[in-house]
């Protein structure tokens, strides 16, 4: 339901974005905050299926480390392991025996440990994590939001515009979270109500009404709704 999500995710775009920015494109420096907004709305629509090995996004980030639960655990380890490496300088003077590669480790050690930490602890996360779990419920989308707060506020160029850009992410987060519960359900209001919560209607993941109804619908509402205005106002 990948290319589903991220139909659905542009279409929350078109949405929101235009109610919490004064204009589209008026300057190189909205075009790129534009650019970020819109990447930030598809991993919002992607981002509750990391628990799902082989999902759209595990394989983005992660490659063939993403594609099985056993996969993820052994590359989050091997990632933590250089992260506790790096950190430790006479350690990697040891496992790194040549003087420009020791000379790169002591300079940018630090932060390449930062980094691998970081996506150790994800990957060894992820595979412990089940499928439609706590990052399909508003408890775990506050979370997140919380997250992506906190890394915006580390740009001095994205920290301006904080507040629009998680907008959209929460918009594609939950648009994500709408469109399972035309699926299968999710545990939407976990932990005050633990099981999934359904629609009336039910659309199998896949077929022809997720395809053709769903996708290409969200698909067309989006070249209307968000990408003719910005062709427009950009003079194309």
């Amino acid at each position: 339901m990948g290319k589903t999500h991220i139909a659905g995710a542009l279409a929350a775009w078109s949405l929101i974005h235009p109610a919490v920015s004064g204009t589209l494109v008026t300057a190189p420096k909205n075009i790129a905050v534009l650019t970020v907004g819109l990447g930030g709305a598809v991993l919002g629509g992607l981002l509750p299926d990391i628990g799902q090995p082989g999902s759209t996004i595990d394989r983005d980030l992660f490659g063939p480390l993403g594609s099985s639960r056993a996969g993820s655990m052994l590359g989050g380890l091997v990632l933590l392991a250089l992260n506790v490496c790096l950190r430790i300088p006479a350690l990697a003077e040891r496992v790194v025996s040549a003087h420009a590669a020791q000379s790169l480790v002591l300079r940018y050690g630090g932060k390449a440990s930062l980094i691998l930490g970081l996506l150790g602890a994800v990957l060894v996360i992820v595979s412990s994590l089940k499928h439609r779990g706590i990052t399909h419920t508003l408890l775990g989308m506050g979370l997140l939001l919380w997250g992506a707060d906190t890394l915006l506020g580390l740009s001095p160029f994205l920290a301006p515009w904080r507040v629009p850009l998680l907008m959209v992410f929460g918009a594609g987060y939950l648009s994500h979270l709408l469109l399972d519960l035309i699926a299968d359900g999710v545990p939407l209001l976990y932990p005050l109500y633990k099981n999934r919560i359904r629609l009336p209607v039910s659309i199998k993941t896949g077929s022809l009404w997720d395809v053709v109804v769903i996708r290409l619908g969200l698909l067309a509402w989006f070249v209307y709704a968000g990408g003719l205005p910005i062709l427009h106002m950009a003079g194309l």
